[in-house]
């Protein structure tokens, strides 16, 4: 923000011709240096958080990823996650994190216009557990690595920073509250503490918690699934992931008892920590609670942001905050 005024908009860079020469060029060394040679680049996608490029090579398809500054930790979350769970994460083949750019090799999509079979679900689910354990040692490294800190005992105070920020956005913005929506969600701070208790009780550290993750953010490498697209994430209670992967689950109309066995097999990563009722209980919290990442995700791209650029998705962000304290709520605006 620059004197008041919300101007930024990263699109425009991303979209000029010196962005795309001295992306470009990154592309050509990055790739020169593995004994790749680049024969065509591609714009691919274009949004408010990232700029994505298709590019030919003749050891195959390649594609670079620059991000908004407020995501730009994904591309040190990745080098950090490959480094300890080389099989279960994107391999980044060249990472710049000072300028949030990136190179991975292409990867087998795991559905079919956002279908996907229950066993995919399912493998997805104990791929991102089985992570998540791995970078629980590694917790105060992503943070120190620019990934947003929310643990648990942070989240208060973190969510009341945010709060009061969004209070003092102009009134237009997508991120906005009004006076009444800062009293609503400081009444809630009591319902808040009881559900950081019952994450307490289940004494699941913290981790990496992807706060995106779906079939389109997690690909087929060699037969297995490899998780991506870390541009969202924080470090908080690992169980938060539930909420996306459940809601989106729940918007392709996976029937009730089949998404039951998907919050089954990603709660079986934690069997050894918590008997299966404190587990339970401990992801309806994180649930419940989830908004203030997803939330995070949304404030880190959109505050400097200027209004006609983000205003199409005032839907998906202003529910964020209300859903605090209901895990249905929270699933059903995932």
């Amino acid at each position: 923000m620059t004197d008041g005024r919300l101007t930024v908009d990263h699109r425009a860079r991303w979209t000029s011709d010196a962005w795309r020469a001295d992306m470009h060029a990154w592309i050509r060394d990055a790739l020169a240096a593995r004994g790749e040679t680049v024969t065509a680049i591609a714009e691919h996608r274009v949004r408010i958080w990232s700029a994505v490029l298709r590019i030919e090579t003749d050891a195959g398809v390649r594609w670079a990823k620059e991000n908004h500054p407020g995501s730009a930790s994904e591309m040190a979350a990745t080098a950090i996650a490959h480094r300890v769970a080389p099989t279960l994460v994107l391999e980044p083949l060249a990472v710049d994190a000072a300028r949030a750019r990136m190179l991975t090799a292409d990867a087998g999509l795991l559905h079919e216009g956002g279908e996907a079979p229950l066993a995919t679900r399912i493998e997805l689910a104990e791929t991102a557990a089985a992570l998540q354990r791995a970078l629980v040692p590694h917790a105060d490294e992503l943070v120190a690595a620019g990934v947003p800190d929310i643990r648990p005992e942070r989240l208060v105070e973190h969510l009341r920073e945010r709060v009061a920020q969004a209070g003092a956005l102009p009134v237009e913005h997508p991120l906005h509250l009004d006076a009444g929506a800062r009293v609503r969600i400081a009444a809630l701070e009591p319902r808040i503490h009881d559900l950081l208790a019952e994450l307490a009780d289940a004494r699941v550290p913290a981790s990496l918690e992807h706060d995106d993750l779906h079939l389109g953010n997690a690909f087929e490498v060699d037969g297995r699934i490899r998780i991506g697209d870390l541009g969202d994430a924080v470090v908080a209670h690992p169980f938060g992931t539930l909420r996306v992967m459940l809601g989106v689950a729940r918007a392709r109309d996976v029937p009730a008892d089949d998404r039951a066995r998907i919050r089954a097999a990603y709660l079986d990563g934690f069997a050894d920590l918590a008997d299966r009722a404190t587990l339970e209980r401990a992801a309806d919290a994180a649930i419940a609670l989830s908004g203030v990442q997803r939330w995070e995700a949304w404030w880190r791209l959109m505050r400097d942001a200027p209004v006609a650029a983000i205003d199409e998705y005032r839907p998906f962000v202003q529910p964020l905050l209300r859903t605090l304290g209901d895990v249905d709520a929270a699933i059903a605006n995932h």
